[in-house]
């Protein structure tokens, strides 16, 4: 019986309504047969406080301190006691008997039953709903973790890698060095301050890959040609963050090759399905795209299968001189 979604004053408030709303209707019925006020009032009262008892020493402490604790013999053995000796109270105690010994027993019994009944049934589905928000927090705390993870594991690639590049270029004197220091910054900024969520703008997320592009025609010795597109892009797109990096350095470490070309196009549809497509020129005597950027591709595929599962597809296609990536993934 207890609730997170509501105050503690409003929780007892409402236990209260309702014993009050089962003692009118119990007053109701049972002033079309008893005529002494008085009766009337004391089988109201005796039964809300008996009802009252059972179900809440049923659903605090039997239930959980007994059955809960695997004690299912002494949970049984207990539960009887309490609603025998409530029962016996009602009757003896307070005197409410009615035509045979026997009739007064059953009809005093059956409020306590029918109350522990329906307080076990509460209780059973509170637990499952319980366990099932518990295992869901876990497998969502599990699945940040491994995001989490998966994003160390990234950035620090990636940084690595252009911080080489950058340094290449500074210790040669090139003219490109400044720039391209500009432009990670920006990268950077990127990187750190856009990442408060799992999912951001996708315009940015497009001038992240902008300035990629940008950085890598500054040091790049073998000039390819390098085209890169989009369409259909809204203010309100968002996607997961960083996603497509791996796709980048992959394409430009396997596409700087002379007279080469790389590809780059990302469009949405009406229905807000992403499709991104790149593709690259790769040296006949290089290894795959897959095998050299093994740990990259598989990280981002974990990423997409936690992100976005059941709403992406991944292909890459592997020939003599070319690699090519298509994605898509449904943004609503």
């Amino acid at each position: 019986m207890k609730n997170n979604f509501i105050s503690r004053p409003v929780f007892y408030a409402l236990h209260v309504l309702f014993w009050l709303c089962y003692g009118a209707i119990l007053y109701a019925s049972l002033s079309n047969w008893i005529n002494s006020s008085g009766e009337i009032w004391g089988a109201v009262i005796s039964d809300v406080l008996t009802s009252s008892s059972i179900a809440y020493l049923n659903y605090y402490l039997l239930l959980p301190k007994l059955y809960k604790k695997g004690k299912y013999t002494g949970y049984i053995l207990a539960s009887i006691a309490v609603v025998v000796t409530i029962v016996l109270l009602r009757v003896n105690l307070l005197g409410m008997t009615h035509r045979s010994v026997t009739y007064t027993y059953f009809i005093r019994s059956v409020p306590a039953f029918g109350f522990y009944l329906i307080t076990t049934v509460i209780w059973f589905f509170a637990n499952m709903i319980s366990a099932q928000r518990k295992e869901i927090e876990l497998r969502n705390s599990q699945l940040a973790s491994e995001l989490k993870f998966l994003k160390l594991q990234l950035s620090p690639h990636f940084m690595f890698n252009t911080l080489n590049n950058i340094y290449s270029m500074a210790y040669f004197k090139e003219d490109n060095t400044a720039p391209a220091i500009m432009k990670l910054s920006e990268m950077m900024r990127h990187m750190l301050y856009e990442d408060q969520g799992r999912f951001v703008s996708l315009a940015k997320e497009i001038k992240f890959m902008e300035n990629f592009i940008e950085l890598w025609r500054l040091k790049l010795d073998e000039k390819p040609t390098i085209e890169f597109s989009h369409e259909g892009v809204k203010d309100r797109h968002r996607i997961a963050h960083l996603i497509f990096l791996v796709f980048l350095e992959n394409a430009f470490k396997h596409g700087n090759t002379m007279d080469g070309r790389i590809a780059i196009k990302l469009t949405i549809d009406k229905e807000d399905v992403l499709y991104f497509y790149i593709r690259n020129d790769v040296l006949k005597a290089r290894k795959t795209a897959e095998e050299e950027s093994g740990v990259g591709l598989s990280n981002v595929k974990k990423r997409l299968n936690l992100i976005y599962p059941g709403k992406h597809e991944l292909v890459l296609d592997q020939t003599t001189g070319s690699f090519e990536v298509n994605l898509k993934i449904d943004l609503k």
